[in-house]
């Protein structure tokens, strides 16, 4: 019993500390975000429950975050 109770704190510690790095992300972003007013309660909604659900938002966020913009280049060869 002692070993499931440990097992429990354990997940709940790596849940908490995933919803409050995607919180963080999240409200970094939505605070240097000019187009949306910080009093629109549907942001709000909406950042609360990518921090509840950090295990399918957070892989979306570091996909954004790591991906390059691509930029072509193209050479011309002269003859």
């Amino acid at each position: 019993m002692r070993h499931k109770r440990q097992g429990i704190q354990q997940n709940m510690t790596l849940y908490i500390t995933g919803a409050l790095l995607v919180f963080g992300f999240s409200l970094q972003a939505f605070l240097r975000d000019t187009s949306t007013p910080k009093t629109d309660r549907l942001s709000w909604l909406v950042l609360i429950l990518a921090s509840l659900f950090w295990p399918i938002t957070l892989p979306s966020i570091i996909r954004k975050k790591l991906k390059k913009p691509e930029s072509v280049v193209l050479k011309t060869q002269w003859s």
